[in-house]
């Protein structure tokens, strides 16, 4: 496999205005916040997100395998 087979990436994450209107955040809530305020919010979830991420995704993985190879 190559490198470029090994690094492709995949989406994991994303937020966007009608995602927050679906959990629960009023329409008018949604609809007060700026392209920069999504941005920071963005920001911050994703630095708060990775503090546990690389456990995380290993331990997705491992369970995938194991139930994969059953």
């Amino acid at each position: 496999m190559n490198s470029l087979q090994w690094s492709k990436k995949y989406e994991v994450l994303g937020i966007s205005k009608l995602y927050l209107n679906s959990i629960g955040l009023t329409f008018e809530q949604v609809r007060s916040l700026t392209d920069e305020d999504m941005q920071f919010i963005a920001d911050a979830l994703n630095g708060f997100y990775t503090i546990s991420y690389d456990m995380f995704v290993k331990i997705v993985v491992t369970l995938f395998l194991s139930e994969r190879n059953v």
